[in-house]
């Protein structure tokens, strides 16, 4: 399974090449696949990769989202077991 997650440019350049901070961890990104990335901006990271850029409404929520689905329930049992399809062996 792969999750692309909301992080904010803290550097651009040289080139395509940038810098991102999703959570307060800073990494390399490659820019490339978007124009006008800015410092200060929001992009969707996946596989090192800006895919989508986002305003951070959108990329707040977004990782809100993601912070209740990581949260154990309230039962105490700790998430839900992800669903596995049909076709897949475990």
């Amino acid at each position: 399974m792969c999750l692309a997650i909301p992080a904010r440019v803290v550097a651009a350049g040289p080139g395509s090449k940038g810098r991102i901070d999703y959570l307060g961890t800073k990494i390399n990104a490659d820019l490339s696949l978007l124009e006008d990335v800015r410092v200060g901006d929001w992009v969707i990271i996946h596989a090192g990769f800006a895919i989508a850029k986002l305003d951070e409404a959108e990329a707040r929520q977004t990782l809100e989202i993601l912070r209740q689905m990581a949260e154990p329930d309230p039962s105490g049992t700790g998430p839900a077991a992800p669903k596995r399809h049909p076709s897949r062996r475990p």
